[in-house]
């Protein structure tokens, strides 16, 4: 797909080209609800699914005569964080095609979204770290990705705030 089409409301589903946004200052241009709606779909599933393993890895190991063993659930619950992770990296393109690149010019949100941009960043980055790197290398990724993870509604919810107090 040409990247004139990425800007058709008719192409990227945004139902504003770039060049009917409303000036600085003016009122806000909402996401279709069909894309907001996946969005907050998709980032509820990944934070739940990886809210609940840290919880499963953390408080609930299981007992054994060798030592604590990790839960049974961990291994599913991780394999279903990862595939929700696969839609998550498309839905951020696809913001990235229709909302970022078409507001990028307006003041309105740019540091909120910055903020919940790089932190998508460095969850993605953290995750493939998990994923292939072992020793202490991977066991900063996990830090980096379960701090991030567990405050990454904040910026998030910070970004969605910030355009309903301006309307």
């Amino acid at each position: 797909m040409s990247r004139a089409l990425l800007h058709r409301p008719e192409m990227n589903g945004s139902g504003q080209s770039s060049r009917e946004l409303p000036p600085r200052g003016a009122g806000r241009v909402p996401l279709p609800p069909s894309l907001r709606a996946a969005i907050w779909a998709v980032a509820t599933l990944l934070w739940v699914s990886g809210a609940v393993w840290l919880v499963l890895h953390y408080v609930f190991p299981q007992p054994s005569e060798f030592g604590p063993l990790p839960n049974p659930w961990e291994a599913p619950l991780m394999r279903t964080h990862g595939l929700i992770a696969v839609g998550a990296v498309f839905l951020i393109g696809w913001m990235t095609a229709a909302h970022v690149t078409a507001r990028w010019s307006s003041d309105r949100n740019r540091r909120s979204g910055l903020a919940l941009g790089g932190t998508a960043v460095l969850l993605i980055l953290s995750g493939y770290a998990l994923y292939y790197t072992t020793g202490s290398s991977h066991d900063a990724a996990a830090l980096v990705h379960e701090a991030v993870g567990v405050i990454s509604p904040v910026a998030a919810l910070a970004h969605w705030w910030r355009s309903r107090s301006r309307s």
